[in-house]
């Protein structure tokens, strides 16, 4: 047995991206080996359970979050507290990756270290990702000191994706990571649920409706899906977009393209939410220009919903022959496949088989599968 302390600090009361995959990792991880102790670490300001079927999940609070230079510099202390009281680990894996500096020194100190690496966003893109120039600077500076120090610490690293992998390599040692994809959860094969809220209206009027998932920022490239929908929606004389997430930022855009009364924002929406409105949906565009995996391009294809990606990695990896492809950085392509999707049945109905079949290979089991085979690595180390 050993004990295992998961760091799932970046879990929130509205979960997207690297929380999303701490919630789905957590449990597999815990069906298929009982035999281990494993101890979750969560910040203060969220103490919603993590539900375990059959299983009593430990979880410990601490108040300093995981991503900021607060916890770089000075989150080793907190840490090493929670070891004291808890039980010295047999391996600590932080679900982000931001490591606090000196976490292996002293008796309390955690000897084995696992990471995972999500995405260089904050290195490559800052200002893609924060709203001011200063911001991104003082981001890619962080970023730049902490993430490497990380990954070059780490015991093992887990790479979501491979060109994730491939971008990190001058910090990554040899035989010292491996890439673990995300995976699906079960309920996003099933059929999707009665529609709720606003979308009795669009499916009562049985109105086409394209969805999107992100937020304001510019690398989730919103603003090119308007524009394409602006211009392709007086063709069609029909059609409705729907953005889900944190997109209150792009509403003048939308009043400027002049589609207001045909564009609903959505906000936050849990998984039986998002299953409502993906599942009732003519189609899915993930136009993103960076991204560490892509993991709702696998939920809509999961849920049978043609999908357009960006032509660009790793979105093309994870869609493979699944979805459609366009240049993200061409609103006229974009336009074209939105056309294309929305008027011919034919490539409709195959998106729909080959994105369900795609994305039936990407599992939350296997991934746990391949988590666990990367502790038993360590721990024979």
């Amino acid at each position: 047995m050993a004990r295992i302390y998961l760091d799932a600090r970046n879990i929130t009361e509205t979960p997207a991206g690297v929380a999303r995959y701490a919630l789905s990792l957590i449990p597999e991880l815990v069906r298929q080996a009982p035999q281990h102790e494993f101890i979750v670490i969560r910040h203060s300001s969220n103490r919603e359970p993590i539900e375990v079927l059959g299983y009593r999940l430990k979880e410990v609070f601490v108040d300093r979050p995981i991503d900021n230079m607060e916890n770089f510099l000075l989150g080793a202390g907190p840490l090493k507290r929670v070891f004291r009281e808890h039980g010295a680990p047999d391996i600590y894996h932080d679900l982000f990756h931001i490591l606090p500096v000196g976490l292996r020194r002293g008796r309390s100190g955690a000897s084995k270290i696992v990471v995972t690496l999500h995405d260089l966003v904050w290195i490559d893109y800052p200002h893609q990702s924060q709203p001011t120039w200063l911001q991104a600077e003082a981001i890619r500076a962080f970023a730049s000191a902490a993430i490497p120090y990380a990954l070059k610490t780490a015991d093992h690293v887990i790479c979501v994706s491979e060109p994730t992998a491939q971008r990190a390599r001058p910090w990554l040692r040899r035989g010292h990571f491996t890439t673990v994809y995300h995976g699906v959860t079960p309920e996003f094969f099933r059929p999707a649920p009665p529609p709720t809220g606003v979308l009795p209206k669009l499916v009562q009027n049985e109105t086409p409706y394209i969805v999107a998932i992100g937020n304001g920022k510019p690398y989730k490239n919103l603003n090119r899906l308007i524009d394409a929908f602006a211009r392709v929606r007086p063709e069609l004389d029909a059609g409705h977009l729907v953005l889900v997430g944190n997109c209150e930022a792009l509403r003048p855009q939308i009043e400027w393209s002049q589609v207001a009364e045909h564009v609903t924002l959505t906000g936050f929406l849990s998984d039986d939410e998002l299953r409502q409105v993906l599942g009732h949906a003519r189609m899915f565009v993930f136009p993103s220009l960076v991204e560490g995996f892509g993991l709702p391009v696998l939920e809509a294809m999961a849920m049978g919903v043609p999908t357009v990606v960006s032509d660009l990695e790793p979105m093309r990896t994870v869609a493979a022959n699944g979805g459609l492809k366009v240049d993200p950085h061409n609103t006229g392509e974009m336009a074209d496949a939105i056309r294309r999707v929305m008027t011919h049945d034919s490539l409709y109905n195959s998106l729909v088989d080959r994105g369900q079949r795609r994305a039936a290979e990407f599992r939350w089991p296997l991934t746990a599968r391949k988590t666990l085979q990367v502790y038993s690595k360590v721990l024979s180390s």
